[in-house]
Order: structure tokens, then C-alpha cells, then sequence
């Protein structure tokens, strides 16, 4: 009869132990993407102006929400599995998904007044960022700053 309460209270704690491992991945993710999307936007002299510096908040914003959430599945995709296509794949998954997201709003008249440049900076961008982002994850993991999900 006890032994289902101990049972209970033993997943209990170990979820809330991966939850806390999860927030601190998510945590790191997040503050390397602030950094790192901060500095994106310092390359883009136009988003310096005064009245782009709200489009220039909310980009870096956006950029450390996506941060936090690579953070956290980053952490559940990689286990304790070496395998480099997992780690690749999880940065070309979101990156392909932020950029495309982004390229929505172009339409085809900018698009030809301007060349496939607006195409290219968001790809490369994002795929900047993520790739930054799991240096720095894969880095944490080997500090032992979070660990690993532990799968059954």
C-alpha cells in the first residue's frame, strides 16, 4: 500500500527535477540568444535609428522566446546520444522554421526590387543563431551546468 505512494512521489520528484533541468538549458539558450541576436541587430545599421529600436527590441525578444524553447528541446533531442545528425538536424529544423517565418512577410515586389539578399539574411541569421546557441549548449552539458534528459 505504501509502496504506490513512494512510487508516486519518487516520479514526482524526478519530473520536477527534469522540468529544472529543462528551465536551465531553456535559460542558457535564452541569454546566448539574446546576445547573439543583440549583436545580428547592431549589424543592421537601419534597425539603429530611433524609430526602428522597437523593431529592433521585438526582433531580439522574439529571437531569445525561440532561444529559450531550442533550449529546452535541444536538451530532450540530444539524450546522451553522441549522434551529430540529431544535433545538426535540431539546428536545421528551427532555424529553417524562424527564417521562414520571417520571409512570409516579404512580397514579391520587394523581392524583386531588392534581389534574393532578403531571402539569404534570415536563413543565415537564424542558422547563425541556433548554430551559436547549441555551441554554447553543448558546452553547458560538458561544464555539467544541466544534464541531460535521461531516457528509460
Amino acid at each position: 500500500m505504501g509502496d504506490g505512494k513512494i512510487d508516486a512521489e519518487q516520479t514526482a520528484n524526478a519530473m520536477d527535477q527534469e522540468r529544472v533541468e529543462s528551465i536551465k538549458a531553456g535559460g542558457l539558450a535564452a541569454l546566448t540568444g539574446t546576445g547573439v541576436s543583440a549583436m545580428l541587430i547592431a549589424l543592421h545599421p537601419h534597425l539603429l535609428s530611433a524609430s526602428a529600436l522597437t523593431t529592433g527590441i521585438l526582433r531580439v525578444a522574439v529571437a531569445t522566446v525561440c532561444a529559450f524553447l531550442f533550449g529546452v528541446t535541444y536538451r530532450y533531442i540530444v539524450r546522451n546520444d553522441s549522434n551529430p545528425h540529431l544535433r545538426s538536424g535540431a539546428v536545421g529544423a528551427f532555424a529553417l522554421t524562424r527564417s521562414l517565418g520571417q520571409l512570409e512577410s516579404i512580397t514579391p515586389p520587394d523581392l524583386a526590387l531588392s534581389g534574393a539578399l532578403p531571402l539569404a539574411v534570415p536563413i543565415v541569421e537564424s542558422f547563425g543563431l541556433f548554430m551559436c546557441i547549441r555551441l554554447v549548449l553543448d558546452w553547458g552539458l560538458k561544464q555539467q551546468w544541466f544534464q541531460p534528459f535521461e531516457s528509460d
